[in-house]
């Protein structure tokens, strides 16, 4: 009798009845459950009526069959074969009944679902369908996406694939995934019997045939044919036993699909690539390869690694123009950052990025009068500044990488030397602050900017915040369309530049005078936040201090009721300042600076929902930070007298000091008052011998200390109306008839308060939402407003199988903020060569 047990079978049949069969046959080929069958009749009894039929007893059943009720339940069992369907008086009642079988492995497979004609697949691979955890694992797969290759389900099932439509890339990324000298899926695969299968499937799929086929060659044939077609290249010679070339649309495909995907933030991809690298020894393979060629493909992380060394050798060279593939380095950059390593060295492109931005702007010559030099650093050249904090912000992130110390060297040389040295000489050399517009001058604020407010004003002082830092903000601040007005001027801050002289100047004022180091404001002293807030008060009863900290934690009703009747609100902010002064932390003022840009900016948007719509942001001085630590060669020996004022970079006193390097201006000019001391200051970036900061300083009279930042806000409180921007199909042909679509997008608008900047990622699927092409990312961040520049052209590969003419194909551009996928239907117009599912 064969080996299944009578709870068994009753537990089946009673399923079968309790999910509506009303009559089961049951044709027992050789007689097996002859002896059982009145076990099994008292196992159904109130459930269904057993009748064995016999030879010649046909019409007898089925005259039973036609005077029983509908509510009667039958088990037909017959000892015998099933008569063929012609010769079979049952054959209608047969057509509509159920049918059962007590062969072990036909109840496997009618319990998973399985087609009739995978009863023998199901037969011949009986040791893994012996366990009942494999059964359930298995059953979760769809029996379409495997009918023509069911050894697949079995795969997918070892490696636990956790998709519904079974996939043969899907199952080999997981194997590759496991380490490509790691056999043991392979050694689970042969213990159940599918490692033909697996093998079987990469050779209809990717051509890949060998003899001994491993994982690690299996690998190395799909990434080296996959790199040298990005480069438009041959598979060389010495390792053309990995070319894949023939089946190229089926490995692109898998490569890129794999490059897609996030493995819990590891990157299996970069594993499996430098185990390849390693095993064909890619420095060597690799070593006459041009940066023009290895540019184009991403598949291997040491390419990334290469264009920026090769930069750097550019750099040194002063050579700005070269290009790759046509395209200069900002634009390969760009490009860069789009495919697969673009996170991994995102900060080390920036960086190089920033070192290409600073060298090819240094070496305009300084303008030749106080006003000039003042239009020229506030429409532009204070972009140096910016690109020198965004080298050194992104030099320490990288951890400060030994290959790129050339650069860094270059490029404190350059800045130092070549500008700050340079440019400060000549401003300082003609520095007159009795030249200076009133309207320019700090300490004129309140009553030009202030008092003729009609509306309430909110002045955000940010100590130490650079003008080229408020020009980050104020472009940060125009992409937001609760920004209805903005507009950028500038103060020049009194000398010295320290938080002591701005802090006061900006205060309601009628006469300065400076008492060691207090300001006073109207012989008031003015050096803490209550004592500013009183000379508010003095001047418009209606008026408040705050420090930005105390805000930030703030409820909207808190800050209703702080705000409420105020008509002039200073707001203190100290992040910059604060860091950057202190010798331990001083190395983080670029990141603070970053900080404090956010800051200022979420500040902004609490006080907008709350109905406070008009800002000043401004700030005390500003500063000059270089990354190398000073040396005595940098640094000017000047002794002072009892009762002079001496920092790094400057000095007041009463004293005449003649010497080469060393600037300076009548104290009475700056406060206007009569003050008959004078302000010295280093002419270059140097400073006086005095204890203070190794890297950052201020006090002195340089373009980065004096001009601070004067940027007007005017914020509404309606609902933000931005959007991602739109991404559009423009191609118009929409048939495909080579396994390479051309594809034609728009970004429909340039990136402005009302369109934000947003990744797409174009590719091809089914009618089964299964996926069959590459998948390639887009970066729609273009601000470009002729529509021509907004264009982009790139060409799809889709797998080579089998394609259904009659079936629906779609392109998908999906924005990866929401989720959300446009779907554009497309013609099959070819017949793959695959015979095989994927």
């Amino acid at each position: 009798m064969a080996d299944v047990n009578n709870e068994k079978i009753l537990d089946n049949l009673k399923r079968k009845f309790n999910h509506g069969s009303h009559i089961i046959f049951w044709y027992d080929d050789n007689g097996e459950f002859t002896d059982k069958i009145n076990e099994i009749t008292n196992g159904l009894t109130g459930i269904a009526q057993v009748v064995v039929l016999h030879l010649g007893e046909q019409l007898k059943l089925k005259l039973k069959f036609l005077s029983a009720s509908e509510e009667e339940n039958f088990l037909i069992y017959s000892p015998e074969k099933q008569p063929v369907l012609e010769d079979n008086h049952l054959r209608d009642i047969i057509l509509y009944s159920d049918t059962f079988t007590a062969d072990a492995q036909e109840m496997i497979r009618r319990d998973l679902g399985l087609p009739e004609k995978m009863g023998s697949f199901v037969k011949e691979h009986s040791k893994f369908f012996g366990s009942k955890a494999r059964r359930k694992s298995f059953s979760k797969y769809d029996p379409k996406s495997f009918d023509n290759n069911p050894e697949l389900a079995i795969l997918a099932t070892l490696v636990n694939s956790q998709r519904v439509l079974v996939s043969y890339f899907d199952i080999l990324r997981i194997v590759l995934c496991a380490g490509v000298h790691n056999d043991s899926y392979l050694n689970e695969f042969a213990k159940y019997g599918v490692l033909d299968a697996f093998w079987d499937n990469a050779r209809k799929i990717f051509g890949y045939e060998e003899k001994q086929p491993s994982l690690i060659r299996l690998a190395t044939s799909l990434f080296l044919t996959e790199t040298f077609h990005q480069m438009d290249k041959e598979v060389p010679k010495q390792v053309n036993v990995y070319d894949l070339m023939t089946k190229y649309p089926n490995v692109s495909t898998f490569v890129n699909q794999f490059s897609n995907l996030n493995f819990n933030g590891d990157d299996k991809f970069e594993e499996v690539a430098d185990e390849v690298w390693r095993f064909v020894d890619g420095n060597t393979l690799f070593k006459n390869i041009k940066v023009d060629d290895f540019a184009k493909s991403s598949v291997f992380s040491i390419f990334d690694r290469w264009i920026l060394l090769w930069e750097q050798e550019r750099l040194k060279l002063s050579d700005f123009d070269s290009q790759i593939n046509g395209e200069s380095f900002p634009e390969v950059v760009k490009h860069r950052l789009e495919m697969h390593y673009g996170s991994k060295y995102k900060v080390l492109y920036n960086m190089i990025l920033s070192a290409w931005d600073l060298l090819s702007s240094v070496g305009r010559h300084p303008s030749t009068t106080t006003e000039s030099m003042i239009t020229d650093y506030i429409n532009g050249g204070y972009l140096i500044d910016t690109y020198y904090r965004r080298f050194i912000l992104n030099y320490q992130k990288s951890g400060m990488i030994e290959q790129f110390d050339q650069t860094k060297n270059l490029i404190e040389s350059v800045y130092s030397n070549d500008y700050l040295n340079n440019y400060n000489f000549s401003w300082t050399e003609k520095l007159d602050y009795k030249k200076i517009s009133s309207r320019h001058l700090q300490r004129n604020f309140y009553k030009n900017y202030v008092t003729t407010e009609q509306n309430r004003i909110v002045v955000i002082i940010s100590d130490a915040f650079r003008f080229e830092a408020a020009k980050e903000l104020e472009r940060d601040l125009s992409m937001d369309d609760q920004i209805i007005d903005h507009q950028m001027n500038y103060l020049v801050s009194g000398l010295p530049s320290v938080t002591y002289m701005g802090m006061p100047s900006l205060l309601p004022n009628d006469r300065l005078s400076l008492v060691d180091k207090n300001l006073l404001v109207d012989g008031k002293e003015a050096n803490n936040r209550e004592k500013r807030e009183e000379i508010l008060i003095d001047k418009n009863p209606n008026s408040a201090a705050f420090a930005l900290d105390d805000l930030k934690g703030a409820t909207s009703k808190e800050i209703k009721r702080l705000f409420a009747n105020k008509e002039v609100v200073y707001i203190y902010h100290n992040q910059i300042d604060a860091i950057a002064d202190n010798k331990k932390t001083e190395d983080d003022v670029f990141k603070a600076t970053a900080e404090a840009i956010n800051e200022i900016k979420n500040l902004i948007s609490r006080l907008r929902t709350n109905n406070i719509n008009n800002f000043y942001i401004t700030a005390d001085h500003g500063y000059i930070y270089r990354a190398d630590t000073l040396t005595d060669m940098d640094k000017i020996s000047e002794d002072v007298s009892y009762g002079d004022l001496k920092s790094q970079r400057y000095i007041v006193t009463e004293n005449l000091i003649d010497e080469p390097g060393i600037g300076k201006q009548k104290l009475a000019d700056v406060l206007n008052n009569a003050d008959s001391r004078w302000v010295y200051y280093p002419q270059t970036a140097n400073v006086f011998k005095s204890a203070g900061s190794f890297n950052y300083v201020h006090g002195g009279a340089s373009l980065q200390e004096m001009i601070v930042p004067l940027l007007k806000v005017k914020t509404t409180s309606s609902k933000s109306v931005a959007v991602d921007v739109e991404l559009q199909l423009i191609s118009s042909n929409r048939s495909i008839t080579s396994l390479e679509v051309p594809i034609r997008l728009l970004q429909a608008s340039p990136i402005d308060a009302t369109n934000r900047p947003v990744v797409y990622d174009i590719y091809f699927e089914d009618d089964k939402d299964e996926l069959i092409s590459t998948k390639i990312s887009i970066n729609a961040d273009s601000v470009e407003t002729k529509v021509e520049n907004r264009m982009t052209d790139l060409t799809i590969n889709l797998v080579d199988k089998q394609y259904d003419r009659n079936s629906k194909y779609y392109l998908v551009v999906e924005n990866t903020n929401t989720g959300k996928r446009v779907k554009a239907v497309y013609n099959m117009d070819i017949a793959g060569s695959g015979d095989f599912d994927f």
